[in-house]
């Protein structure tokens, strides 16, 4: 009998196992982060490459009582020299080139964590260097120093896999200063999809 009651035991936890039941541990989940271009015009010329490093993104972790500022409208990034790690949750670590102008209306994963469920309230951006080719001739892009953050709030509900996607306005991000300058002014909008 007791041989009986353990092997109906291990039936059922094999069952629920491969059932897909058990998944991350409780009031875990999923944030992967992904970046895209919006489709645009540009009056600066024609842009056939726009190839941004992006170093590290992160997001903040809301306090209590803090709201979040939940939107998909686009928003132009602010500059901060914070280097401030306090509440700051690494999501993407690994240096990447990112080509915005092979990314018109598709969406590129740049990383992913397993995190802690709950409000977040800003996306920190570093992105060390650029460079753009318009009309064919290739362009040293200049960008912000320190990092760039974006008030944009999200919120992630245990055992769930998020996707925040930075899609770049590359018509309303890229400036042209003269003498053939060009200078990254990011205006994003981050789109959340379960």
């Amino acid at each position: 009998m007791k041989y009986t009651y353990v092997a109906l035991v291990i039936i059922i936890l094999a069952s629920v196992i491969m059932s897909g039941c058990i998944t991350a541990p409780v009031g875990q989940s999923t944030l992967i982060m992904a970046i895209k271009d919006a489709p645009k015009t540009t009056d600066i010329g024609t842009i056939t490459y726009l190839g941004l490093k992006i170093s590290e993104v992160s997001v903040h972790r809301a306090s209590t009582n803090q709201t979040a500022t939940e939107t998909n409208e686009e928003m132009t990034a602010t500059e901060s020299d914070d280097s401030n790690t306090t509440g700051w949750i690494v999501v993407v670590d690994k240096p990447q080139t990112v080509d915005l102008m092979r990314l018109t209306n598709l969406s590129e994963v740049i990383g992913q964590k397993t995190m802690d469920a709950g409000k977040y309230t800003q996306i920190r951006l570093k992105i060390d260097s650029g460079t753009i080719t318009v009309n064919g001739t290739e362009h040293n892009l200049l960008v912000p120093s320190g990092v760039l953050k974006l008030n944009r709030g999200f919120t992630l509900q245990p055992n769930q896999t998020l996707t925040l996607t930075l899609d770049f306005n590359v018509e309303k991000s890229v400036i042209r200063t003269g003498s053939d300058q060009y200078k990254l002014k990011p205006v994003i909008a981050v789109i959340s999809a379960p």
